[in-house]
């Protein structure tokens, strides 16, 4: 199916697609970074409808014609949807999104619990937030009529919120991150608000069969919810929830056929000049947001423990980090930013050589075919994650190795794992293990590096974002074919 036929379907979620600026007098769209919206931005495309997520840009107000909707993607005259942006207040933003969604759930569904910073009127906030977005989602809803599809932990209000007033609308919701279980969640105190809200969908998918299980668990624990035996579906109230997982993916076609252009390999040319990685020396890489979930300071750790074990290395590997900052109005955020520059600082003094350094560490944001070029560069690639509901790194990474020779290094903590078995996995808390398998993994032999990154491809082919879309639409009921 390419398109949904006579129905409009509706994707919600914090983070919008593009978003708008001024340069030098001219209004620019460019497209956000993010797992989120890299994935279900070439689905939209494919199936049409309508994405309804904040307008944060800095001129997005200026660019949205009758009710706040504007034509995305810019640059396509066939393949478009609309965007319809919620604008949110200083204090919606300051409680709900910056309080309560980023520093309550975000470190609670990441079980780091000494990062949690409650106060209970980011609650306030964070309900008038996901008010704001059911006022905007009721109206198109009124004017366009279509399955409404939400995404992530900032939003978990909304399922209840749509269907008091729309109880028809066929509701379902994608959980992004991990789901922590009832010993974890009982610390939160509007545990059986967000539960019964969650509840009202239709649908509920995780990335993995194990969140679905401890959210099962917390159903029934804190609401004495029925829960099926497999379990696939939470009877509450009357309504019954199904319960899936659905492990997202990305756009493998279009990231491989990048991969492949004249434009990357310029761009490798390029970036090996740059970095100064001269004849025989090899590239590991991590990309990641500055994000404590992501694991860098462990990561640092264990290279400092590898050049210090492994010194023959030293001037024959280096490790390019990209880090791209996030949340920075979060002050635990900010001292986390310092603490990694620090820290790559302290290790490249310790390990350099001549004009070598073991690492280079690449702060801020890179267009994607940069990033491609990256990524087909690399001679392995290293997801170290404390916690993950899934990392897509590990996915685009892979679908970026048309050549087949590197090898990727996956946290077991990342939903990844479960899925991209060839990888060699890792336990981000031991840093002699992790750097360990950096040395296996440089001289893993060539053979065993293709049928690895070989079978790799092969699984992301198969299973690539629309084939994702189109089972958790399937699930959600909204279509019963598939593609």
């Amino acid at each position: 199916m390419e398109r949904l036929s006579g129905s409009n379907l509706i994707i919600v979620s914090n983070r919008e697609p593009y978003e708008h600026r001024r340069l030098k007098d001219r209004l620019v769209c460019r497209r956000t970074d993010g797992g989120l919206t890299s994935a279900l931005d070439p689905a939209l495309r494919r199936l049409g409808g309508t994405w309804v997520a904040w307008g944060s840009g800095e001129a997005d107000r200026g660019a949205v014609g009758p009710g706040a909707v504007v034509e995305v993607p810019p640059e396509s005259h066939s393949h478009t949807y609309r965007l319809r942006r919620v604008w949110l207040s200083r204090d919606e933003v300051k409680g709900g999104y910056v309080g309560y969604a980023s520093e309550v759930l975000w470190p609670l569904c990441h079980v780091t619990l000494d990062r949690v910073a409650y106060l209970k009127a980011f609650w306030n906030g964070y309900r008038a937030l996901n008010h704001q977005f059911a006022d905007a989602v009721l109206e198109e809803l009124r004017e366009r009529p279509g399955p409404v599809w939400v995404h992530d932990f900032q939003l978990a209000l909304l399922p209840g919120l749509l269907k008091q007033t729309a109880p028809d609308t066929r509701v379902a919701l994608f959980w992004h991150i991990p789901w922590p279980g009832p010993d974890v969640f009982r610390i939160l105190p509007e545990r059986r608000e967000l539960l019964e809200s969650l509840l009202a969908a239709d649908c509920l998918t995780f990335q993995t069969a194990g969140y679905v299980r401890e959210f099962a668990e917390c159903a029934h624990q804190f609401l004495g919810a029925e829960v099926g035996r497999a379990p696939d579906g939470v009877q509450y109230r009357g309504h019954m929830t199904k319960l899936t997982a659905q492990a997202i993916s990305v756009d493998f076609r279009s990231i491989s056929d990048m991969a492949k252009t004249a434009e990357v390999e310029s761009l490798m040319t390029l970036a090996r000049r740059r970095l100064g990685l001269g004849q025989g020396i090899r590239m590991g890489l991590g990309v990641d947001r500055l994000d404590y979930t992501k694991g860098l300071l462990k990561r640092l750790w264990a290279l400092d423990t590898f050049f210090t074990r492994y010194p023959h290395y030293r001037g024959k590997f280096t490790f390019v980090q990209i880090a791209v900052p996030t949340r920075s109005e979060v002050e635990a955020y900010r001292r986390y930013r310092e603490v990694i520059r620090e820290t790559a600082s302290e290790i490249n003094a310790r390990h350099c050589r001549g004009g070598w350094h073991p690492i280079e560490y690449l702060e801020g944001r890179i267009g994607f075919s940069t990033l491609v070029a990256y990524y087909r560069m690399a001679d392995l690639a290293l997801v170290s994650s404390v916690y993950d509901g899934m990392n897509l790194v590990a996915k685009e990474y892979a679908s970026s190795q048309v050549d087949e020779q590197g090898v990727l290094l996956v946290s077991q903590m990342a939903g990844a794992a479960d899925e991209l078995t060839d990888a060699l996995i890792i336990n981000p808390y031991d840093p002699e293990g992790l750097a360990d398998a950096l040395k296996q993994a440089l001289e893993m032999p060539e053979e065993e590096r293709q049928r690895r990154m070989s079978a790799m491809r092969r699984h992301l082919q198969m299973y690539d974002i629309h084939a994702w879309v189109d089972r958790c639409l399937h699930d959600a009921g909204v279509w019963s074919d598939q593609r």
